[in-house]
């Protein structure tokens, strides 16, 4: 697979993993997420450059905290 297929598929993970997320559907993200190991780190760097496009780091920093005082 050359870099710009992986690339494409990963990003096509990960946004199928937001898309189940965002529909409730957590095990369905979950198995997307460990259905392809070779992607998994492109994944991760995708959600991750995503996420911190949404934030400063004040705003992440409040985010995470009140993330771990949900769980």
């Amino acid at each position: 697979m050359d870099q710009t297929a992986r690339e494409q598929e990963a990003f096509n993970a990960a946004t199928a993993m937001v898309t189940c997320l965002l529909h409730g559907d957590r095990a369905e993200a979950r198995r997307i997420a460990y259905s392809n190991d070779i992607l998994y780190a492109d994944m991760l760097l995708i959600l991750a450059e995503a996420l911190a496009g949404c934030h400063t780091a004040d705003s992440w920093q409040a985010s995470v905290l009140a993330a771990h005082r949900e769980d």
